[in-house]
């Protein structure tokens, strides 16, 4: 039982990243980009990228460290649950890395001047 306190402490700080790397996306995000202006990107859309990527790299680094803490766990019915949530966690970390990459292939079009590519 003691790890799963630990395990928690694990959840919040996923959790607290993901919200973070989603608040730096968000404004990069081809969908509601252009419907504010299609022709520019927000003044901070490099270093928002450059910020969601760091994010992105401490996130792997805890998933590693969740999916130690939870293959440590002694008692079978833990363990089970807590490489669940592990494997949740990973599928969510590969939906974030989606959207980054949408995310800065929305940006080096736009820098090119290729507006959205949606073709529209």
């Amino acid at each position: 039982m003691s790890s799963s306190i630990p395990f928690e402490r694990y959840d919040e700080e996923f959790l607290s990243l993901t919200e973070q790397v989603t608040s730096k996306l968000r404004p990069l995000d081809p969908q509601t980009s252009s419907s504010s202006s299609s022709s520019s990107l927000p003044p901070t859309s490099h270093a928002d990228l450059k910020m969601a990527h760091a994010l992105l790299l401490q996130l792997d680094d805890l998933l590693k460290q969740m999916g130690l803490e939870a293959r440590s766990c002694d008692d079978a019915a833990t363990k089970r649950d807590l490489l669940g949530k592990v494997r949740v966690c990973k599928a969510r970390l590969g939906n974030l890395r989606e959207d980054y990459e949408a995310a800065k292939g929305f940006v080096d079009r736009m820098d090119l001047g290729l507006g959205n590519g949606r073709g529209g």
